[in-house]
């Protein structure tokens, strides 16, 4: 009884497939996230509804920029 049971143990253990590693160009990609957007009410002038705009943090930064330096250039 004891050598069967010791049969069946050697048997089950060979059968199984063996492990494989992830290679290392899926181990080593990273997830692309997308950029968080912000939103905001804008008010056109002329209308009672405001419109609302969505852009990242770095579009809504470089229209800042882009703003103040056309003011700077109108004196």
């Amino acid at each position: 009884m004891l050598t069967l049971m010791m049969s069946l143990a050697l048997s089950a253990a060979t059968t199984e497939a063996p492990v494989t590693q992830p290679t290392t160009e899926t181990a080593a990609k990273p997830e692309k996230t997308k950029p968080k957007l912000i939103c905001r009410r804008i008010a056109d002038t002329g209308s009672r509804l405001p419109e609302r705009e969505c852009r990242t943090q770095e579009s809504w930064d470089r229209q800042a920029d882009t703003t103040s330096q056309q003011l700077k250039g109108a004196k």
